[in-house]
């Protein structure tokens, strides 16, 4: 089956997101077109919990109010229509040990597939998927952002079910508007992109940024550490188109999102960005894995 048609024929759709914003900046055009159609969409962020304000110091003290970003959350979802759900896991930067800087979140190791989150998530996913016709759609981890591999880790590795497979799509995280961070994805990079298309030339200096994320890139991915293959046999893609009502509706939710949009260079810089990634790729990107037997 299509990527359109697993869609078009779900009764109801699960969104992980890693963090409060990551399902609105990578697919909320799709959340939109969804919702629109009658279908019950969920989005059920991973990561959403950590130190209180009080405790927390420099960049992350304003990551550390929860209790905003959850009323950010709660207006963004609110405006597509959509259920939130948390699982209540801590973020990296709160976690113990502490990361050495903001490059560290970026460094993988193996023990993903030990740790506790990951465990969490595939439960979360299995738990998703017993009720009939529930699709879930999961980041590729795109970028190495440990809390984006952890989510897709397990993601992926329930999708070694072929039975799970059928009912999981995959999209393309935040990150994979720097073109370099796509091509480092043993998935994404079979979808490559002309870099003269690149979304970041709609904001030079912010694209610039966004592309040097990919040298600090560190350890295994999400693909690896869960022991899927990478090949063009066993993965498609489609690229959803984004009508300008659902644009809209994306861009007004990510709007919400005030403390993570104010460090990624603001509302109007990322809506520049993403409305040339909309147009250069033909919309937002899904993936769908069909096992090993179709190689």
């Amino acid at each position: 089956m299509t990527v359109a048609r697993v869609l078009g024929e779900a009764r109801r759709i699960v969104v992980l997101s890693p963090h409060f914003d990551d399902a609105v900046l990578a697919i909320g055009g799709l959340i939109a077109a969804r919702v629109e159609s009658g279908q019950a969409v969920r989005v059920l962020t991973i990561f959403s919990a950590g130190e209180n304000r009080a405790s927390s110091s420099g960049r992350g003290k304003a990551f550390a109010d929860y209790d905003s970003r959850r009323r950010e959350d709660d207006r963004a979802l609110a405006l597509l229509g959509v259920e939130a759900r948390r699982l209540g896991l801590h973020e990296r930067i709160f976690r113990a040990p502490a990361p050495h800087g903001p490059l560290s979140l970026f460094h993988t190791s193996r023990a993903i597939v030990y740790d506790p989150g990951t465990a969490a998530v595939h439960r979360a996913v299995i738990g998703e998927q017993r009720e009939d016709g529930t699709i879930v759609l999961a980041p590729l981890g795109i970028g190495n952002h440990v809390d984006h591999v952890i989510t897709a880790t397990a993601a992926l590795r329930a999708a070694r079910d072929p039975a799970m497979a059928a009912r999981l799509l995959f999209y393309e995280d935040f990150n994979a508007l720097a073109e370099c961070c796509r091509r480092r994805h043993p998935v994404a990079r079979l979808r490559p992109f002309a870099f003269r298309s690149a979304p970041g030339w709609a904001s030079p200096r912010a694209g610039f940024e966004m592309e040097a994320m990919s040298l600090l890139i560190r350890g295994p991915g999400a693909v690896e550490l869960a022991g899927l293959p990478g090949g063009p046999g066993q993965w498609t893609s489609a690229a959803l188109p984004v009508s300008r009502q659902h644009a809209e509706a994306k861009f007004a939710a990510m709007a919400e999102y005030r403390t993570q949009t104010a460090a990624l260079g603001g509302a109007r810089q990322l809506r520049a960005l993403m409305e040339r990634a909309h147009s250069q790729r033909g919309g937002e990107l899904v993936w769908q894995f069909h096992g090993t037997d179709s190689a």
